[in-house]
């Protein structure tokens, strides 16, 4: 999902504000001991449980986004029993933020098992929204969690009325995430405001020295201890289910040790590179569409078309990288790209191998965009096709742009007189020691010049003249094979003809 889309969800998401960070002081307070997963339930299942453990790591920006949904598609499409989202962050972006908590909510409504936060060891800011929306959380011995305020892009201080608003929002969005959770919404309201209140069954929080947790004008951040302390009758924990020492710890107590499996989705170099490509991938493939055109505009096969098909590579694999497109989508592409192929280079004016080329790589490409839930009640919905038809536009409009500055500008300059200009005109596939003057010039000679056309013109095809091939399109319908022609127009690309049989 591009920029301008996650923004315009809402006016939040499009003000420059992010999650803001502060840090508590770690407290020595004991707690009761927290309830812990039903382990009963699990340790009878026959085959060992699947575990997905999901990095949380550093700034919350848009990586970790496509991280997440690309580990819990891969979840649910391997029926995993519990993602476990390893966190240790100290904030980052509020759009991306509430697209993270959005993607999560979403998912447990496709995955049977349960989403889990550790806090290893932070969830400041932005990680205590995430951590919200989750079914459960744990936490690291040394763990801390709290401090959500938003604050400007710089860090700084935001206008109290744009405040105002900005919490408004967030608090209703946390009080429909929090679910069923005792006092999830009341905690999480005094870590992203520092005037809210914090009373939990009647009594303010205490740290184990006896001082107040939550001051007056103070945001609220909590140490896992604190988070996993039990209120209320029926005793029931802050925020967490336990303090544990690793992922591992967590999965021993639930599923008895041995008898589970871990997946690690985990980010090389690669995958950083490919989701940044990702993010730009409405250019790359603008680029790639151009460079194709210009490719089978000129004879032969050149450097635009191994920068063309290697940037429409790269924009597969960042669509893969990301979880959206799959091999099949790059099959088809190049299904496509050989029918078009065959259609120029072995029966060209067939038409049907092309148009059906073009059907299939068109296809592809914004079957690479569309994001697909691998869930059997997966609905076909507008909301799934208008981000892939924005993208879309965004990549023809760009392409549409370039393409005419391509045809009326680069044909002048030497450059592309060198690499195309002399092949295309002077029908001779070796080297030309013809300067652009000396090209136009050729091109006025073939003015009026009759030859014959050796494949259809529909419009367009290749013509015979003096014994050399040109790229040549019809004035007006088309030209059978074998039928005279006249030349009446020269362009950087081909010739334009007339037929001469009447």
């Amino acid at each position: 999902m591009n920029l301008f889309y996650r923004f315009a969800w809402f006016f939040l998401l499009s003000s420059p504000f992010t999650l803001g960070t502060s840090f508590a002081e770690e407290t020595n307070q004991s707690s009761e001991t927290p309830a812990p997963f039903d382990a009963n339930e699990s340790k009878s299942t026959p085959d060992p449980a699947l575990a997905y453990v999901i990095p949380i790591k550093d700034q919350i920006g848009s990586p970790i986004l496509d991280i997440l949904r690309r580990g819990l598609k891969d979840a649910i499409r391997e029926e995993a029993t519990v993602v476990i989202l390893d966190m240790d962050t100290p904030g980052g972006e509020l759009g991306v933020t509430l697209e993270i908590m959005q993607e999560i909510i979403e998912s447990l409504e496709k995955f049977e098992g349960k989403i889990i936060t550790y806090v290893n060891p932070e969830a400041i800011s932005a990680g205590a929204y995430i951590a919200i929306a989750t079914s459960e959380i744990a936490f690291s011995p040394k763990s801390q969690i709290g401090a959500a305020e938003a604050v400007s892009g710089g860090g700084g201080n935001i206008d109290a009325s744009m405040k105002r608003k900005i919490n408004s929002y967030l608090k209703a969005k946390i009080r429909n995430y929090a679910g069923d959770y005792r006092y999830r919404s009341q905690v999480m309201s005094a870590m992203m405001d520092a005037n809210e209140s914090l009373v939990i069954e009647g009594e303010p929080l205490k740290a184990a020295d006896g001082s107040m947790i939550k001051k007056a004008g103070e945001l609220l951040t909590l140490t896992g201890r604190e988070a996993c302390q039990l209120y209320g009758e029926p005793p029931a924990p802050l925020l967490g289910f336990g303090v544990y020492e690793n992922v591992e710890a967590i999965l021993d107590e639930r599923f008895g040790a041995g008898n589970y499996k871990v997946v690690n989705m985990e980010m090389n170099w690669a995958e950083e590179t490919g989701l940044w490509l990702n993010g730009i991938a409405p250019i790359i493939l603008s680029i790639g569409l151009v460079c194709i055109f210009v490719e089978f505009k000129t004879p032969g096969f050149g450097i635009f078309g191994v920068v063309g098909l290697l940037l429409l590579l790269i924009f597969f694999g960042s669509k893969y990288v990301a979880g959206l497109a799959g091999q099949e989508e790059l099959l088809f592409f190049l299904l496509g790209a050989c029918l078009i192929l065959v259609e120029v280079f072995l029966v060209p004016g067939l038409l049907l191998p092309g148009l059906l080329g073009f059907v299939l790589m068109i296809g592809s490409i914004f079957w690479a965009m569309v994001d697909v839930w691998p869930t059997p009640d997966f609905k076909w919905e507008m909301e799934v096709f208008r981000p892939p038809l924005w993208e879309m536009i965004q990549s023809v409009g760009l392409a549409l742009a370039l393409g005419f500055i391509v045809v009326r500008f680069l044909p002048h300059t030497p450059l592309w007189q060198s690499l195309i200009l002399k092949e295309t005109v002077g029908g001779s596939d070796g080297p030309s020691n013809s300067s652009p003057q000396n090209a136009s010039a050729d091109q006025e000679k073939l003015l009026g010049k009759h030859g014959i056309t050796v494949s259809e013109l529909f419009p367009s095809g290749e013509v015979e003249i003096d014994g050399q091939r040109f790229d040549a399109r019809s004035t007006l319908g088309k030209i059978p094979k074998g039928e005279k022609i006249e030349v009446v127009k020269s362009t950087e690309f081909d010739l334009i003809v007339r037929s001469l049989v009447s």
